[in-house]
């Protein structure tokens, strides 16, 4: 590195200085521009030499790291994120091939597709190019990130004057009902009260648009909720609660809500205890099987259930061998499903060899069932689709005719709702809510073979499928989106103290209906 040369003060200038005051002024003159490049050669000096420890820390740190035996690649240079990439194929080449394996091995699950011989029978049929593509596209997004829009906030409405503001208090905004859930009421009520969202965690695979979110991590402490809410000033204090190992986060946020002036309103979204406390003002229970199994002493409780858009999903032309095939929608994680969930649905493939099963969704329960299919021989009936776009569901849903629900838990999964209001059939475990949505225990069993015999009966009774999914399309109209907001309205409105039939330039309930 070359190192700035230092000012030298060379022998007095041989040009002939003028006597008097203009000789005294040139003098200082040439002073100044010595000290003005006296200082600048400082400067630079200080900054290369600033340049040279951060470079000598870098080294020291990475010769720490090879004597404690660490890997190098825990250290991060901030680097853009190809060359960071780069970097940890070349410092730790292992993992990074793994990594790049298991990749391939993901894509191939969600790449293999049953098609139909000339007998009718299913066979399972690779797909290279479709592979390729996901693997493109996975690895695209390793290398360059691929953070996309999650979820786009639309309001529905032009904002009135003077809005009461709401913090909505939620561990996560990832994919799912209760971000969905939160959506849903910025679109429809964001005109009547200003909303913004506190969250622990932010979705990994992109960002929201048109919400305004404020993050504080697990395991912040009460005084790092009581600068949000100071900040925010909120009148309603909204919070989202499915407790387990998200419990000390919430009670942070309750501890600094309780001394402020904010209503307190509590929607309980999973089944578990509610966090109980005297400042809440209205508990929300998103089904009756949680309000009976877990508060049946609260008082100042309700339910409300969660809305479906019915414009989105609606009956249409079932798509090639719906008759004859079955699917699952879920997020394929332990919340709701367990390692067996995917037993009754290989039974129905045992025993309905033509069955198409059609199963939607990601996780680290996919690798497990793919694998449960494979070693049961029936992976040439199974499709895995991975992630597909939300906008995208009402086209597979038509690609089936029953929807398989084989949960372990169940408060109020909204894809359930979904298959009804398109006329499909619904066959689960009994568990949960699900007898509460369906309305009826008739396609809901208590073990695998159970399930797996209701399916087929259902399959090979046309005119018994037509009317369960009829039953269930009627009933899906309890479950609209309208209802659920015009309760939601009622809800603030009584929590603020206002009139809950016609607030001041409030619609009333009635009026959002859709038209």
């Amino acid at each position: 590195m070359q190192m700035p040369r230092p000012f030298v003060a060379g022998p007095p200038s041989a040009d002939p200085v003028p006597d008097g005051d203009d000789a005294l002024a040139a003098r200082l003159d040439r002073m100044e521009e010595t000290l003005a490049r006296l200082a600048a050669g400082q400067e630079e000096i200080v900054r290369r030499l600033e340049a040279l420890q951060d470079h000598a820390n870098l080294v020291g740190y990475k010769v720490e790291q090879i004597a404690a035996g660490r890997p190098s690649r825990t250290f991060n240079l901030s680097l853009p994120l190809p060359l960071e990439r780069l970097r940890d194929l070349i410092v730790a080449p292992g993992p990074s091939i793994g990594t790049l394996v298991e990749m391939w091995r993901a894509a191939g699950r969600t790449t293999v597709v049953p098609e139909r011989d000339s007998a009718g029978l299913l066979k399972a049929c690779a797909q290279p190019a479709r592979r390729a593509r996901t693997f493109g596209r996975d690895f695209t997004g390793l290398v360059f990130g691929r953070k996309g829009v999650v979820y786009r906030v639309r309001p529905h409405h032009p904002p009135v004057p003077a809005r009461p503001r709401m913090l909505h208090i939620i561990p996560n905004v990832f994919v799912g009902g209760s971000t969905q859930l939160v959506v849903d009421l910025m679109e429809r009520l964001g005109h009547r009260y200003e909303m913004q969202v506190l969250t622990a965690a932010l979705p990994p695979q992109g960002r929201h648009e048109n919400m305004v979110i404020h993050h504080l991590p697990l395991g912040s402490p009460t005084s790092a909720f009581a600068h949000v809410l100071a900040q925010v000033a909120p009148d309603i204090v909204h919070i989202h609660y499915w407790g387990d190992s998200d419990r000390p986060w919430y009670e942070a946020a309750l501890e600094a809500a309780r001394p402020t002036p904010a209503v307190l309103v509590e929607n309980v979204n999973t089944p578990v205890e509610p966090l109980r406390d005297a400042r809440i003002s209205t508990y929300v229970f998103v089904s009756d099987y949680i309000r009976a199994a877990f508060a049946p002493d609260i008082a100042n409780g309700r339910v409300v259930h969660p809305g479906i858009d019915l414009d989105a999903f609606t009956p249409g032309p079932w798509i090639g061998d719906a008759a004859d095939s079955i699917g699952m929608v879920y997020r394929l994680h332990p919340d709701k499903l367990g390692e067996n969930s995917v037993d009754p649905l290989i039974a129905v493939a045992r025993r309905r060899p033509k069955t198409r099963i059609i199963v939607v969704g990601d996780g680290e329960l996919l690798p497990v069932f793919h694998a449960k299919a494979v070693a049961a021989g029936v992976i040439h009936n199974f499709e895995f689709t991975g992630t597909v776009p939300y906008a995208d569901l009402p086209t597979l849903y038509r690609r089936f005719r029953v929807f398989v629900a084989p949960v372990v838990r169940e408060s109020f999964g909204q894809v359930t709702p979904f298959a009804m209001a398109m006329g499909q059939a619904v066959a689960g475990f009994k568990v949960g809510a699900l007898p509460e949505i369906l309305g009826t225990s008739e396609t809901l069993a208590e073990d695998s073979e159970g399930l797996a015999g209701i399916i087929c009966d259902l399959l090979d009774d046309p005119a018994r499928l037509d009317a369960v999914g009829a039953d269930n399309r009627e009933r899906a109209r309890m479950f609209g989106l309208d209802a659920m907001i015009a309760a939601y309205a009622e809800v603030y409105a009584q929590a603020l103290g206002r009139p809950t039939d016609l607030m001041p330039g409030f619609p009333r309930a009635s009026l959002f209906a859709e038209v």
